[in-house]
């Protein structure tokens, strides 16, 4: 071959013959030519480097023979090393990359990036060296054109990845040894340095996996990078030692020191080294410490590397938590050298922080130092104690270090005043913090087990840390920090906040024995730190954060006195708790200023259980450092407080003495008194929860400055949760001034939102009670600062105002502060005093009156709509019209209502007390019973009790419009609450069982009932004597309650006894009489015994028209009993005189009293006279009445009756006429009636009389269009037409012969009474009256003619319901039935009145049906329908069909139908009249049964009644004729389908069928069939089963599905498992939802067809297609393989390594296989278990992983969802689907670096996803956005997976947000443009082609001999296993080989058919007819192998599963073979029962 120019044919040939056949290529002769090519040909002298192409030939053609080996040979190392230090002639060409990276692998080399490479010079390394973007002077133009291609050559194909492996591993040594033998024998030429070929540098970096190499090159590493001819290899070769520097052995360690020994000027070659570096310690995690420990140690030597300092920066910068740690360890080996380092580790640790610009983690160095060491040069440290101190000093220096130039300046700035910076000084103090907070922990867990430290050298380390020590120990070592800053950064350090955990070490540290601080010094510390921090609080930092409530306990603790030990006290004492009294009162202090910074937790601890810590808390709230607190208001308990106090202080005195006393006798023997105490002075008892102690007057003092200078009590009060300034308010209330409280509202500036509304309130009325006394007559003299004063505390009452009336008004008023301001005043509108409530009711009229007018326009509008009201009482606008405009007015109402209910009965000012009663009437809530109940009894006991305000709001003297108001508002109340009250039901509880002594039942005369206290019965009795207001009605409305006219009053009975009560006392009656109003006056005159009389005409104030009425009441006591009345006279004097007297007034009548009083005294002259005088015209008078008496006037037949009548009873009366001149011709009408009757009594019947002529005249007028008019006169004026009408109906009685009087008597009864009955008209005599008259004539009346009795009951019913007359007409009609009587009435009659009846709910319905159906009906033949049949069916019909409109009108009631009980007895009726329901009126009968009203109707209760006795009591014949007419298709009518459905499952369950069967059913019954249907019988029940469904559809969707479950067993039961019924079911309902789409109806369809394939999934193969877009599979009943899957999934599962266990995991797979193919919809239900059970697996390592078979069960539930595209993509598996691909993300991840073993995995598992994009683009995008990140990783950290590259680069993702906020539109491109992206390059998933098998094809169909048709096999075999789609191009050559006779062909045919029937078991059956014909084939050996194979082939094809046993069987019978194995083999596996 050419080397200049090869032959073009030859070596294009040679590359095909490499392409399909490689492996000639790798004998040895071959590659030793090959190599040849790549060696340099030493006779031929070429200048340039000439044509490469014969050894890139050379490259490929040997990458492409040895491509699959993992063993190279040698020979290709040492061209490689020949060529590398030779011209690189393919060693660098990009054709070569493949091979070239392939041997490389020999050296373990970690290559640095070219990318790396080509920046490594211009990049930059820290950010203050120089940036130089030109390339490098020693860069020659050939390295400057190859850097071009670097990048494009950085990345590698998948293919190369792929391609690239380990190739020396088993000859590693060898290699290893020749190849430093070569490098070696170059360096060690005696050749000038600078003669070094750059070839041989990059040898070497590509050799630096060898330490050996690294150390080579290393020490030679600085001269060459100095060689500007070397620079960019050296360059290179400095990056991959640092690179490969990772093994951290001797020899590494070498190399790093000397790395860091190389000094470098140039900043290019400066750069480069820095970014060295950091590969270096990324190369190995120990590096990072060996390199800062010798950079340290280089810097403290004397050959000082200048760039010491930088590395160390860059370190810093790299590792910014670990390398300050390692720093710090280096530190400490500093110090525990023999030497004192701690000046220059001082002066080092200043170079260090100055030259890293302060770029160091501070906390962690500081954590560095403090770390405890195990090394043994520690464990025998000879200076442990010089080490812990100069630890120490090295923690407060890197304090102070921290202190940069923006922390100095914030610091500086903040000293002034100013705000700059903040966040710098607020970090610097956090950290500072942080860092005590260690060095607190370092001493107390560390230090302790380094070394036992003297007790003075320990607490100076502790004040050390904590800046508490004297400044010169800060800068005594080395003057630093200087003099100028010195006491500024000791300020600014010990100015910061401490940590909670460092307070509670130092308190540890002080309770704990081994530590040498005492609790005195620890007290001590805290205190002063606490105090230091609170100093420096501020409203952005927390200085004092405490969580801990045990701190209070820590801090106690270290106060308790514990006595010498060595004392032995008597047993049997318990010594007291005692405390040391300096450390008890130190510590209360400090407790309160942790509390005031930790109120939500130590506060609200201190606040709840420590009385002490309380009352210290008040005192700086209040400002006020008295004992007892201020905050006692109660006189008593300040008292008591103080003698408790005292009892307390003696019993511990007591307490001490004693304990002392022991102790003294146990050492001393001494007797202690008080005087001789020493412990007394210095303890005091420790109860810190007991009650509060007296503190000491130094203690008070001590609190108050801190209070003043730390603002403790403005923290407090500031603290909303919890509320202390609430709590105090709250508590002290309006009983004491609070000046305090000012003092805090005038302190908190701008801050009012922050105090509690109470407290606002309470400055508001503190201000308002202050206001009076600096008047403006003061002004004049007062001192400008006096008035600044003021105007300042104006302004705030302003700003306060402002800050209210927002919270009341503004735009952010809410419910709880508007309850809250209001609460606050209201409550004290009911205090005792009168200074408390006027307070009030200013406060109220601020907060209100003001907020609510904007301008002036808005004042003058809203007066006009106020009522008059409001107008009159002007000071009060802010109760009557701003309060309820409040915004959040209703919130507040209840609780204004009763405050001020309240308030009327302490008020005093009549005119609030006026204001208070108008605003309740108008905005008092009374919805509830129990509201209303309150305002009635809180307003009726102000106007019983409170009898003075009562008069003088209503004084006739002082009487104004306001009193006319408030009498307005008073009835308004009263008047509400009665017709309340009398609406309320008899049975209903108003009032409570314990209030029930004072209340009473009041019945009315109309009927109504009402129950209330009796206060309130008298409060409106007193309200009606005050008269009428102007214009108002519900004074009258009251009066006609309460005092009827011509009606008895009102009776009372008491609620607890029933007893009937005094419902008018004496006292109220006086009061009645008092009054002006006639009505009142004539009620407690009534029924008034001759004492009372007596009494009250003796009262003074009765009015003169009162009197007057008084006095003939007694005129008439005195005609009735005369001698009652003398005896109750006292003084007949004095009351004659009385009378006398009253006459004069005006009064008139008494005379006959009179007259008895003078009769029995001596006559006196003047009174005799005038009697006599007096008594002439009276007596004439009587005489003449009497006459008038005895002259009544005689009616003739001439006298018009019918104006007589008019005259009687005048249509519209006049008050002003006398009733009395009607007396005489009542009574002549009277008396001729009485006449009349008096003859027909004794028989003459002859003459006429007027009597009828009068029932003629009254029947006339009750006609005519007065009528009603006529009857409501006869009802007034009851005195004269009640003994009228009973004239009548005496003579009816008499005459009862005279029908036509007694119909026209009994017509004008009832009449009259349908005018009286109006609910408007009140109940009176006369109406009861004629209704007796009416029941008496009814029951007497008999009824001859049932028809006309029948019409006489259906006007009774319709005109008036009338019980006791309807009861008298049905007892009537029922005893001329019983007397024989025929029934001659219509159908419709009897309906009417027997409906009637019912709704009446009338006693004698069951009897008038008894005797109706059991009567001789007469018309039969005219009235067919008149059966007694008919007529309940028609009834009960009815019923049904109006209950929907009953249920409208009356949607309380529950009951359904409005027979109600009736219905049960109709139902009776029914069945005793036809048993079998339906055989008398089928059509009637039908519609009882199975009617159905679309339109929503409920079903009537008798219904399931009905249909059960149908089915229990019918007989055959009629059950069938039911059936055919339910199922019949052509039906006129529609059922009901519930009905219809119940009764076909009843037909089937009926018990006569299974009568005489055995009892016990057997295990393996066959079910028997009831219910024969036919196709169209089963589609008609399919019909109901979809109506009955679709009703319930409309509620949910889920309630139709379990409709459907739940009548699916009667449909399968009917169909008697005939397939071909089955299969007209499902044609019909796939029709169906075809026609309906997705409507309800094809809704409802859809899903019973999709509950039948469930029941029966063989019955619908194949699965219909809209079986696989429906939903509701995954939730629906069980299916009947549910069980079966669950154990092939289980077995799936399985991870036991047996070879059993293998082989049913491999079955169960199959069977799933299979199903996934023919029954999608099964496996689907169970995908969230198979998402369940991939969890929990991959948490094993890889080996364990593979070794128990998880990766298999991956494997194959990835392939079983390839199975399932696309249903498994639906949206209703999503989440189950979604847990799978997390749980293989989660393999992936975890297993990221065996992905060599995972490749087909991830392929598959990337195909997968890819699908699911095109199929399911937002789902898919969704999941992949969620879990993009750990996909990222996994794609970064293996490099080789290119196809999840391809994935992720080709997923351009948009924001999880963005697809949330697109509108649809873009949503539908969304998902368009995903489901299209190109998310995987083409070739990776590229379907193979036929064309691309068709060699394969060829060779099978030309192949002549065996070995030929075995080698393509066997090439398929291959090619399958990696890709079994293949093997489908070849199904029809398998199948023919599968008959061959050559055994060999023949089991691979098999092999390979079964191979691709399991890839995709849905071709199973086309391989059917070759294995019968193999099983039917004559020769043996086709048999045997088809047996061999049939459990296998019968698992895939199960539907052919019976053909093919049959046919096996066969084969057994006939052939001679014994197939019993084969055959129980496939059954089992068929069934899984391998698993038992």
């Amino acid at each position: 071959m050419n080397r200049a120019k090869p032959d073009t044919t030859l070596y294009l040939s040679l590359m095909y013959l490499a392409k399909i056949k490689p492996n000639i290529f790798a004998t040895e002769g071959v590659i030793e030519a090959l190599c040849s090519l790549l060696r340099r040909d030493a006779s031929i002298n070429f200048k340039a480097k000439g044509n490469s192409l014969v050894s890139v030939l050379a490259c490929n053609l040997l990458m492409a023979a040895y491509e699959e080996d993992e063993n190279w040979p040698e020979i290709f190392v040492k061209v490689y090393i020949e060529d590398s230090l030779g011209e690189r002639i393919w060693v660098d060409s990009p054709h070569c990359k493949t091979f070239v990276d392939n041997i490389q692998t020999a050296f373990n080399t970690k290559m640095p990036p070219k990318s790396m490479l080509l920046h490594g010079e211009v990049g930059r390394s820290g950010g203050d060296l120089s940036a130089g973007s030109s390339p490098h002077p020693s860069m020659t133009e050939e390295e400057d054109s190859q850097s071009e291609l670097l990048i494009a050559e950085e990345k590698m194909s998948p293919e190369q990845e792929g391609q690239l492996m380990p190739r020396y591993e088993d000859l590693a040594e060898s290699v290893e040894e020749y190849v430093l033998d070569m490098l070696r024998d170059q360096l060690n030429r005696r050749q000038p340095m600078d003669n070094v070929s750059r070839n041989l540098l990059r040898l070497l970096t590509a050799t630096c996996g060898y330490k050996e190499v690294r150390q080579m090159a290393v020490q030679r590493l600085e001269m060459w990078l100095q060689n500007p001819k070397l620079t960019k290899p050296a360059q290179d070769l400095l990056m991959s030692v640092c690179m490969n520097c990772n093994t951290h052995s001797s020899e590494d360690m070498e190399v790093i020191s000397n790395l860091i020994k190389i000094r470098l000027k140039p900043k290019v070659l400066l750069n480069h080294y820095m970014l060295c570096v950091r590969e270096l310690l990324n190369a190995h995690r120990d590096n990072l410490g060996t390199t800062i420990k010798f950079v340290i140690f280089n810097e403290l030597s004397n050959a000082r590397n200048p760039n010491n300092m930088q590395i160390l920066y860059t370190v810093l910068q790299h590792s910014s938590e670990q390398a300050p740690k390692y720093l710090a360890m280096v530190f400490q080996d500093l110090l525990t050298t023999k030497d004192d380092y701690l000046r220059a580790s001082r002066a080092l640790l200043r170079e260090i922080i100055k030259q890293t610009k302060h770029e160091i983690n501070f906390q962690a160095f500081c954590l560095g130092l403090m770390q405890e060491r195990k090394e043994a040069q520690y464990a025998e440290m000879e200076f442990k104690e010089r080490f812990v101190i100069h630890i120490t000093d090295l923690l407060a220096v890197s304090m102070m270090l921290g202190i940069t130039a923006q922390v100095k300046e914030a610091g500086i700035a903040w000293d002034k005043g100013e705000k700059k910076n903040l966040e710098v000084l607020r970090s610097f103090q956090n950290q500072i913090a942080a860092i005590q907070r260690d060095a607190v922990w370092w001493l107390h867990t560390v230090v302790p087990s380094i070394s036992k430290l003297a007790p003075k050298d320990y607490v100076h380390c502790l004040h050390k840390v904590l800046f508490t020590e004297q400044p010169e120990t800060y800068y005594k070592w080395d003057n630093w920090p200087p003099e100028s800053d010195r006491n500024f950064f000791l300020r600014l350090c010990s100015e910061v906040p401490i940590l909670e955990d460092t307070l509670m070490r130092i308190l540890v540290i002080g309770l704990s024995r081994d530590l040498p601080l005492g609790p005195a010094d620890a007290m001590e510390l805290a205190d002063h730190l606490v105090k230091r921090a609170a100093a420096v609080q501020a409203d952005d930092v927390e200085v004092l954060r405490v969580e801990r409530i045990q701190l209070i306990d820590a801090v106690l603790n270290l106060c308790t006195y514990h006595h010498p030990e060595n004392i032995q006290l008597p047993p049997g004492y318990q010594p007291p708790n005692l405390a040391i009294s300096t450390l008890y009162w130190k510590a209360w202090p400090l407790l309160l200023v942790v509390a005031a910074f930790n109120p939500e937790n130590i506060g609200l601890a201190a606040w709840e259980d420590y009385p002490s810590l309380k009352m210290l808390m008040e005192m700086v709230m209040t400002n006020n450092y008295s004992y007892p607190p201020c905050t006692l208001t109660d006189e008593e308990k300040c008292t008591e407080m103080i003698n408790r106090e005292l009892q307390i202080s003696q019993r511990e005195k007591q307490e001490i003495l004693a304990f002392e006393g022991h102790l003294a006798a146990a050492s001393t023997k001494q007797t202690i008194t008080e005087s001789s105490s020493l412990l007394l002075s210095q303890l005091t008892s420790l109860d810190p929860q007991g009650p509060p102690r007296r503190p000491p007057p130094h203690v008070l003092e001590q609190v108050k400055s801190l209070n003043q200078s730390l603002r403790l009590g403005h923290l407090l009060c500031r603290s909303r949760h919890p509320d202390f300034l609430l709590n105090i308010i709250q508590r002290q209330a309006s009983s004491q001034s609070m000046p305090w409280l000012a003092d805090l509202v005038q302190s908190s500036e701008g801050s009012l939102d922050v105090l509690p509304v109470q407290c606002l309130c309470e400055f508001l009325l503190h201000d308002a009670a202050d206001e009076p006394t600096s008047g403006e007559e003061e002004d004049e003299g007062e001192s400008k600062e006096q008035r600044a004063k003021k105007r300042q505390r104006q302004q705030k009452q302003r700003q306060l105002l402002g800050r209210l009336q927002d919270l009341l008004l503004g735009p952010k008023a809410d419910e709880q502060t508007t309850c809250e301001v209001l609460d606050y005043f209201l409550r004290r509108l009911s205090s005792s005093q009168v200074a408390s409530r006027v307070l009030a009711m200013k406060g109220l009229s601020l907060v209100l009156s003001e907020g609510g007018l904007r301008d002036g326009e808005e004042k003058d509008h809203p007066m006009e709509e106020d009522s008059g009201d409001s107008e009159l009482l002007q000071g009060y606008q802010w109760l009557l019209r701003d309060l309820p405009r409040l915004p959040l007015f209703d919130s507040v109402r209840a609780t204004t209502a009763l405050a001020l209910q309240q308030a009327i009965h302490m008020e005093t000012d009549p005119q609030t007390i006026s204001a208070y009663l108008v605003y309740l009437s108008q905005h008092a809530p009374v919805e509830e019973q129990g509201q209303h109940n309150d305002l009635a009894l809180y307003v009726a006991r102000l106007i019983v009790e409170r009898s003075t305000i009562m008069s003088h709001l209503f004084s006739k003297l002082s009487y104004c419009a306001e009193s006319d108001a408030v009498l307005v508002a008073l009835l308004s109340i009263f008047s509400r609450y009665i017709k309340r009250m009398r609406q309320s039901k008899e049975g209903e509880e108003v009032y409570s069982w314990s209030e029930s002594q004072d209340q009473v039942f009041l019945r009315w005369t109309s009927g109504e009932t009402a129950t209330m206290h009796i206060l309130v019965v008298h409060a409106m009795v007193i309200l009606l004597t005050l008269g009428p207001p102007q214009g108002d009605g519900d004074f009258y409305t009251l009066l006609d309650i309460w005092f009827p006219e011509k009606k008895p009053l009102p009776t009372a009975f008491l609620v607890d006894t029933s007893e009937e009560a005094l419902l008018l006392p004496d006292w109220l009656k006086l009061r009645m009489i008092r009054s002006e109003v006639p009505r009142l006056v004539d009620a407690a005159l009534q029924d008034l015994e001759p004492q009372q009389l007596l009494l009250f005409v003796q009262s003074f104030g009765i009015p003169v028209s009162s009197m007057s009425k008084l006095l003939q009441y007694l005129d008439q006591a005195v005609s009735h009993d005369p001698q009652t009345l003398e005896q109750n006279i006292m003084d007949k004097n004095y009351m004659a005189h009385l009378v006398e007297v009253q006459h004069e007034r005006g009064a008139t009548g008494g005379q006959t009293f009179h007259s008895l009083l003078t009769a029995s005294l001596p006559a006196r002259r003047d009174s005799a006279e005038m009697t006599r005088s007096k008594s002439s015209p009276e007596n004439s008078q009587n005489q003449s009445r009497i006459r008038a008496l005895s002259q009544v006037r005689v009616l003739g037949p001439e006298d018009d009756l019918a104006s007589i009548i008019l005259q009687l009873f005048p249509l519209n009366p006049d008050p002003r006429w006398q009733t009395s001149n009607l007396r005489p011709l009542a009574l002549a009408l009277q008396q001729a009636l009485g006449q009349d009757l008096a003859r027909i009594r004794q028989g003459n019947t002859q003459v006429p009389g007027i009597t009828a002529r009068l029932l003629q005249a009254v029947a006339a007028l009750i006609n005519s269009p007065h009528g009603g008019a006529l009857a409501m006169a006869m009802h007034r004026s009851h005195f004269i037409s009640c003994p009228l009408m009973r004239q009548l109906y005496q003579y009816q009685r008499c005459v009862p012969q005279d029908t036509a009087f007694s119909s026209l008597f009994f017509k004008v009864l009832m009449q009259i009474l349908q005018w009286l009955e109006n609910p408007a008209v009140e109940d009176g005599p006369l109406r009861a009256q004629l209704k007796g008259f009416a029941v008496q004539y009814s029951s007497r009346h008999r009824i001859n003619d049932v028809r006309s009795g029948f019409l006489h009951l259906t006007e009774a019913l319709t005109f008036r319901r009338d019980s006791d007359l309807i009861s008298s007409t049905v007892c009537a009609i029922i005893a001329t039935l019983k007397s024989g009587e025929k029934c001659n009435v219509e159908p419709e009659l009897i309906s009417k009145v027997l409906q009637g009846l019912i709704e009446t709910h009338s006693p004698y319905l069951e009897e008038l049906l008894t005797v109706l159906f059991s009567a001789t009906v007469e018309t039969t033949t005219r009235f067919p329908a008149v059966k007694p049949i008919a007529v309940v069916s028609s009834l009960l019909l009815q019923d049904k069909e109006e209950t929907p409109v009953k249920k409208e009108l009356d949607s309380c009631s529950t009951e359904a139908a409005w027979l109600g009980p009736s219905s049960g007895l109709l139902n009776d009726w029914l069945e005793m009249l036809d048993p079998e329901v339906i055989s008398s009126c089928p059509d009637l009968q039908q519609k009882l049964l199975f009617s159905w009203n679309k339109a929503g109707s409920q079903v009537p209760s008798f219904r399931p009644y009905l249909l059960a006795l149908l089915t229990h009591q019918s007989s055959w014949t009629t059950l069938h004729q039911c059936i055919r007419l339910l199922l019949c298709r052509n039906r006129e009518q529609r059922f009901d389908p519930t009905a219809s459905l119940d009764f076909l499952w009843a037909c089937i369950h009926i018990p006569r069928i299974w009568q005489g069967r055995d009892q016990r059913t057997p295990q393996k019954r066959r079910e028997e069939f009831v219910l024969h249907l036919k196709a169209s019988e089963l589609i008609s029940m399919v019909e109901l089963i979809l109506a009955e469904a679709e009703t319930r559809y409309q509620n949910t969707e889920e309630a139709s599905c379990t409709l459907i479950q739940s009548r699916l067993p009667l449909l399968l039961s009917c169909s008697h498992g005939d397939v071909e019924n089955i299969k007209k079911v499902t044609e019909y309902l796939t029709n169906c939802i075809q026609q309906w789409g997705s409507s309800s109806v094809g809704k409802c369809c859809q899903d019973l067809l999709l509950q039948i394939y469930l029941q029966l999934p063989e019955l619908l193969v194949p699965l219909p297609e809209m079986l696989l877009t429906s939903e509701g599979a995954r939730d629906s009943s069980t299916c009947k393989l549910d069980a079966l899957v669950h154990r092939f999934i289980t077995l799936l599962a399985d991870t036991s390594d047996s070879k059993s266990s293998e082989s049913r995991v491999w079955d169960a797979n199959m069977a799933c296989r299979k199903l996934a193919v023919a029954h999608p919809i099964l496996l689907l239900r169970h995908l969230p278990m198979i998402a369940a059970l991939l969890h929990g697996r991959v948490h094993l390592n890889f080996q364990e992983f593979r070794q128990q078979n998880h990766l298999t069960f991956f494997i194959h539930v990835l392939g079983i969802l390839e199975l399932l595209q696309p249903q498994v993509f639906q949206n209703e598996h999503q989440a189950a689907l979604w847990d799978c691909l997390l749980s293989f993300i989660r393999l992936l991840l975890n297993y990221r670096k065996s992905s060599r073993h995972l490749a087909a995995f991830i392929s598959k598992f990337v195909q997968f996803i890819h699908k699911y994009i095109t199929c399911n683009a937002q789902a898919a995008v969704s999941f992949l956005q969620k879990h993009s990140d750990p996909l990222h990783d996994l794609s970064s950290d293996n490099s080789d997976l290119a196809m999840l590259k391809s994935l992720l680069a080709g997923l351009s993702l948009p924001s999880k947000s963005g697809i949330l906020d697109r509108g649809s539109e873009e949503e539908k491109d969304d998902e368009a443009a995903a489901g299209s992206l190109p998310l995987v390059s083409v070739s990776l998933f590229t379907p193979l082609t036929p064309a691309e098998m068709a060699p394969y094809m060829k060779r099978l169909s030309r192949g002549q001999t065996v070995e030929d048709i075995l080698e393509v096999l066997t090439d398929i075999d291959e090619m399958s296993r990696r890709r079994p789609e293949i093997l489908s191009f070849f199904a029809t050559n398998l199948q023919k080989l599968m008959s061959s006779s050559e055994e060999s062909c023949r089991n691979l045919a098999f092999c390979l058919a079964l191979r691709s029937i399991q890839n995709n078991p849905s071709i199973a059956a086309e391989f059917l007819p070759t294995f019968m014909y193999c099983l039917g084939s004559r020769d043996f050996e086709v048999v045997q192998t088809a047996l061999r194979n049939l459990p296998e082939y019968t698992l895939l094809c199960q539907e052919h599963a019976a053909v093919l046993l049959h046919r096996a069987f066969l084969v057994g019978m006939y052939g001679q073979i014994d197939t019993s194995s084969q055959i129980s083999e496939a059954l089992k596996v068929l069934h899984m029962e391998a698993t038992i």
